[in-house]
Parts: structure tokens; C-alpha cells; sequence
């Protein structure tokens, strides 16, 4: 095409200008040169003539043109005087422009340096100096980019949080699919080395809520009912899963349940789980909604922590209830377990009439009997103190003495479900005994048998005044009776409550006897009424009958 636009007369610039694409035109005037089919003008034209072409090597560019313009179409070549022409210059798909990319005379062929041979023969050249207003420099310029030169740029703090972004998901996706149960084996057995008892582990797993964590679930230890927890989390020191011995930040224990027979074992477990040498490094073991059962004694909702000690001090349970009324500390003792208990506030249950100002005291098991000393219980304005042992034995066997001070006869005897009957300042010394073939049988054998004495009240519906001056001539409902002092003594089992010895003095009023309430508040009894006047001295039986919450006394000889 460019071979068809040299006509002799036009420059450079114009052959530019009218194909539109100065690199093509540049290119194919080098070739068409260094074949011999053109040669460059003179820069005197005076001095120069120009060429006339033959006829035949006309017709044979021509040809060739045509050729090169309309692929399968032949040439029409003379037969005779044929000259060989050399395959014309190809025109590739990025030579053809929908509309010119650069303004007529500029381009990127200006821009290049001009060939060593143009030149040096003085072809003529686009001037751009002028036109870009400095000179021309030859430096390359690269290919015309045809999406306008955009480029996709991102910047310096987008590109670092994609980075962070991976190194956060990437480490928590392959926590999440590593196969952690293949090692179940090895933690079953680690777990009952420590417990000494089977156990059993349902699935490990890991979990990302609500922090990371390898999590065991469905634990069993021995037949089941020793040892169960919904899960244990092991939340790991992310650097040491890299090397032979892992670590653990905390390990949480959650709704477990702990019978007798674990309690044991289980501050020495948790003093050998926690050793600087153990195989695995754990820093603390955590518990949450944690179940405690003992003969006769159920602590539930209990939650804490075990840490390392001081240097050479075996590590403690530190436990407590939601509240923290009720506080425990476990230790290791002997062949047992020490517990250190301490409560204010405190009721064993959520609607339990029995509310402890204050509660200490320490607790011993070894998993055959249960000791609970230095008790002392601030209840009902007053203060039990004493202790108590249950033997686990064939048959079993509990046993106990207790002291009772200043013990406010309102508030007990409302908690027993006789409100404002009853007043009075109690106090008293009693024992405990009871044998049966399992610890839930020794209520029923319960017996408790000791002293009493009671200052300053009254009792309410025992009216013995009145009761004495009818003389046989009714009975007598209602009323009560205010007494300095009553004493005696007392027998209690599941059963019945017996009083003996009965001692009552009121000033002029004087009373003695026995009376016994049987189960369900059955009332029965007599009571000898002495009344002393200025002249002359009562002397009258007063029987008892009816209920405890109603007493009916009927005076007679």
C-alpha cells in the first residue's frame, strides 16, 4: 500500500499523513529501499533529476501491490523480462487502525530514531521539534495500548489488610479441618491415667466460639456415673501446637458432674494435669456449672478454677456457687480430699426456709467416710457448732454432736411451718445417730436425743392458766402461756418429737411433765400445773391433746 502512494513528488510526512500510520509507513520506505524499489531524493533538486521507472518494473510493483492488497487474486506479469519481487511487507491485524491513532505527521515512527541508511541518503523526516516543543530526544516509544492505558491499582493499605485477612483464615481454616479425632486414643487413655478409671471421649473436634478451641465431647469416666461432661474445651498456645509439646492456656471443664467415688482422685488429678514436666503444658483447669455428690450432700452450679501454686505447693480447687455465698477450697490430703468450706447468706436451696447468716467449716473424704469439723453455723439469730461423721461402712453409719446457742424459737420454729406459735431464746446440746444398709436410709433411722432449755417466750395455744381454773369443766383452745424458763430434754427420730423432763417456771406458775408429737403433728401428753397464791397452792394434771398447731388442754383431778 505505501508502494502505491511513493509517486516522487510526495515526502515522508505526506505518505504519513495520507495512510494514517506512521511506524507502517516508516517500516515499509526501510524495505522498499533496501530492495531497490525506491531510492531517497536529493536535498538539492536542482542537481537531481528525477527517475523514470521502465515500464516493465512499474508493471511488476504493481502486481505485486495488487497481489499483497487482494489475497488469491494473481499477478498479471509480463512473460517476458520477469524480475523476482520479494514478498511484499505483511500487514498484521495491529497495522490496521480504525481511525488514526496520532495526529497526520505524528507518531510513534517520529519519534523513533531514523534508520542508519535514511539518514545518511537524506530521506526526509517529520520535524516534531517544533511541534512538541523540544527536541527530538529518540527514545522508543512502546505499543499503542488499546484499552486508553488504564491499569488496575491497588493500594498499599488494601493490599495489607488482604494479607492480614489471609493469615487470619488461612490458620483458622486448617484449625477447623485438622483431624483431631484420629488421636481420641491417646486422650482416652491420657484421661484415665489421670482418673484412674476407663474413659471415654464421643468426639474432638475444634470450634471457633467463643474462642478458639479443641473441644472433647460426651466425656464418661468408668461406668458413667462417676465422671460425665457435656465438654472439655483445651484452648492451645498457638506457637507450641508447632513443636512435640503442646500447650494449653486453660482447659474447661463444662457441666460435669463428679460422684464420690471421683471427688477423690480428683485434686491429685488435677496436680498431676498441671506439673511444669506433664506431657502436655496446661496452666489452669476451669469448671463451670460443676455437680459435687457426697453421701448425704449435693452441691450443684458450682464454678472455678485450678492454678499452678507457689513453687513446690500442690495447686487448689477454688469453687463457688453463682451467687458466691458459698465458697470451697479442695485440696489434696493423705488419701483423701480436704475441703475448706465457707458461706454467707447461703441456702442449700433456691427456696430452702434455712438461710445461713454466716457457715465454716472444713470437710474430709477418702472416699469411705465423710467428716465435717469446726462447724460453725450462724442460723436463726443464733449458732450451731459441733461435727459431724458418716462412715461408709456395712451398714452404713452416721454419727455427730452439736451445740446450739442463742437460736431464736420464732424463726425455727416458722421455718418448721409454725409461724408466730412459738417465741423464745433456744439453746441446747444434742447428738446424732442413724445406721442403715445405704446413706439415703439413714434419715429414716435418724435418731437425735440431748438437752434443752428455752428463756424469756411463750407458747402460743398452751393456755395452762385457764386450763386449771375451769377444773374439768371444759376444755380449753387458744390462748398461750409466757414462761422465764423451759427445760428438758428431748428424743427425736423420724417419726415423732418427745419431750421429757418437762421443767416450765412463770413467777407464780410451775408445770412439769412429758408430752410427744407424732408424725404429721398428732399432739399428746400431760403436764402437773402447780400455782402458788398468797394462801394457798394449786396443784392440778393438764392434759394435752389435738394438734401442735391447735392444742386442746383439758384440767381435771
Amino acid at each position: 500500500m505505501v508502494l502505491i502512494l511513493v509517486d516522487g513528488r510526495s515526502s515522508v510526512a505526506d505518505l504519513c499523513e495520507k495512510a494514517g500510520n506512521p511506524q507502517l509507513v516508516d517500516t515499509a520506505l526501510q524495505e522498499l529501499e533496501r530492495d531497490g524499489l525506491i531510492a531517497p531524493l536529493s536535498d538539492e533538486p536542482e542537481a537531481v533529476a528525477p527517475v523514470e521507472p521502465d515500464r516493465a518494473a512499474a508493471e511488476e510493483i504493481r502486481a505485486a501491490a495488487v497481489q499483497r492488497l487482494v489475497p488469491g487474486e494473481p499477478a498479471s506479469v509480463p512473460a517476458s523480462g520477469v524480475r523476482t519481487v520479494p514478498e511484499p511487507f505483511s500487514i498484521g491485524p495491529a497495522s490496521v487502525l480504525p481511525a488514526p491513532a496520532f495526529p497526520s505527521g505524528f507518531g510513534p515512527s517520529s519519534l523513533a530514531p531514523p534508520s542508519p541508511k535514511l539518514a545518511a541518503e537524506g530521506v526526509a523526516r517529520p520535524d516534531l521539534a517544533g511541534q512538541s516543543g523540544r527536541p527530538d530526544e529518540g527514545e522508543p516509544i512502546g505499543p499503542v495500548r488499546r484499552d486508553g492505558g488504564r491499569r488496575l491499582y491497588l493500594s498499599r493499605s488494601l493490599l495489607l489488610a488482604i494479607a492480614a485477612a489471609v493469615l487470619v483464615i488461612l490458620p483458622g481454616l486448617v484449625f477447623l479441618v485438622f483431624p483431631y479425632d484420629r488421636y481420641r486414643p491417646a486422650v482416652e487413655g491420657e484421661l484415665s491415667r489421670l482418673l484412674g478409671q476407663p474413659a471415654y471421649v464421643r468426639q474432638i473436634g475444634a470450634s471457633l466460639s467463643p474462642r478458639p478451641a479443641i473441644v472433647l465431647e460426651g466425656v464418661a469416666v468408668g461406668d458413667g456415673e462417676s465422671v460425665r461432661a457435656a465438654r472439655i474445651r483445651l484452648l492451645p498456645e498457638w506457637l507450641s501446637l508447632l513443636g512435640a509439646r503442646p500447650a494449653f492456656a486453660s482447659v474447661e471443664v463444662e457441666a460435669a458432674s463428679i460422684d464420690g467415688s471421683a471427688i477423690v482422685v480428683l485434686p491429685k488429678a488435677l496436680a498431676e494435669a498441671l506439673r511444669p514436666d506433664a506431657p502436655a503444658a496446661v496452666r489452669s483447669v476451669a469448671f463451670s456449672r460443676l455437680q459435687l455428690s457426697l453421701p448425704g450432700l449435693l452441691l450443684a452450679d458450682l464454678q472455678g478454677e485450678s492454678q499452678l501454686g507457689e513453687a513446690g505447693a500442690a495447686p487448689a480447687l477454688a469453687l463457688h456457687n453463682p451467687d458466691r455465698s458459698l465458697r470451697l477450697l479442695m485440696r489434696s490430703a493423705g488419701t483423701g480430699v480436704a475441703v475448706d468450706f465457707e458461706g454467707y447468706g447461703w441456702q442449700p436451696l433456691p427456696d430452702s426456709p434455712y438461710r445461713f447468716d454466716s457457715l465454716q467449716g472444713r470437710l474430709a473424704w477418702d472416699g469411705r467416710s465423710l467428716q465435717i469439723g469446726s462447724l460453725d453455723a450462724r442460723i436463726f439469730d443464733g449458732a450451731v457448732q459441733g461435727g459431724l461423721q458418716v462412715e461408709r461402712l456395712q451398714p452404713w453409719r452416721l454419727s455427730g454432736q452439736f451445740e446450739v446457742k442463742h437460736m431464736g424459737l420464732r424463726r425455727l420454729t416458722a421455718a418448721l411451718g409454725y409461724p408466730e406459735q412459738f417465741d423464745g431464746e433456744l439453746a441446747g446440746t444434742f447428738g446424732l445417730s442413724a445406721t442403715a444398709d445405704d446413706w439415703r436410709g439413714l434419715l429414716k433411722t435418724l435418731v437425735a436425743s440431748g438437752e434443752f432449755a428455752m428463756q424469756r417466750g411463750s407458747l402460743g395455744g398452751f393456755d395452762l392458766v385457764e386450763a386449771v381454773r375451769r377444773a374439768g369443766k371444759g376444755t380449753v383452745a387458744g390462748g398461750a402461756t409466757r414462761y422465764e424458763r423451759l427445760a428438758g430434754r428431748f428424743g427425736m427420730t423420724f417419726e415423732s418429737l418427745r419431750l421429757s423432763e418437762i421443767a416450765l417456771s412463770s413467777g407464780a406458775l410451775h408445770a412439769g411433765g412429758a408430752l410427744e408429737i407424732a408424725h404429721g403433728g398428732k399432739l399428746s401428753g400431760r403436764l402437773d400445773v402447780e400455782m402458788r397464791g398468797s394462801a394457798a397452792v394449786v396443784r392440778m394434771p393438764v392434759a394435752l391433746g389435738a394438734t401442735l398447731r391447735s392444742p386442746v388442754l383439758r384440767g381435771g383431778r
